[in-house]
């Protein structure tokens, strides 16, 4: 997989995510939940995509290594 796909891939897992943002924002427009809330939320989008960009990072055995794992 080229990394503009795992780029892709990784910005739409985050897609659930945003759509919270709206809800996040009313709740603390009501005092539901702390405005500190809406300040991590941008963090864990960032660190959510990071690590979802290196998980679908091929292994060496998708990668055409030789290597076959026969039991």
């Amino acid at each position: 997989m080229n990394p503009r796909s795992r780029m892709r891939m990784a910005l739409a897992s985050t897609f659930p995510t945003l759509l919270a943002v709206p809800v996040i924002c009313l709740l603390a427009a009501v005092g539901a939940v702390p405005w500190t809330l809406l300040l991590a939320l941008p963090v864990a989008l960032v660190v959510h995509a990071a690590s979802s960009f290196f998980l679908l990072k091929p292994r060496p055995s998708e990668t055409g290594s030789g290597c076959t794992n026969t039991v």
